[in-house]
């Protein structure tokens, strides 16, 4: 395989990755819609920790570094990104 071919396999994950964060930041806008037509706040710091548990487990067990996707989780969680 040479490289501009792999190359352009890594664009059309970096383009999934941009879509489902789209995805997501629509997710979070829905949520925190809701929450505020019913008076909850917007942080759940318990749901935070949880959400953050499972997502670096399931990195983990892809393989993936735990400081890394710790990282990015420090950027995602709790950020509208809309």
């Amino acid at each position: 395989m040479s490289l501009q071919t792999l190359r352009e396999k890594l664009d059309g994950v970096d383009a999934e990755l941009i879509a489902l964060l789209a995805r997501r930041a629509d997710v979070v806008a829905e949520i925190w819609a809701w929450k505020q037509a019913h008076g909850v706040t917007r942080i759940d710091p318990a749901r935070e920790v949880l959400v953050r548990q499972r997502l670096l487990a399931q990195a983990e067990a892809l393989g993936l570094s735990r400081e890394a996707i710790s990282a990015v989780l420090d950027q995602l969680i709790g950020r509208p990104l809309r």
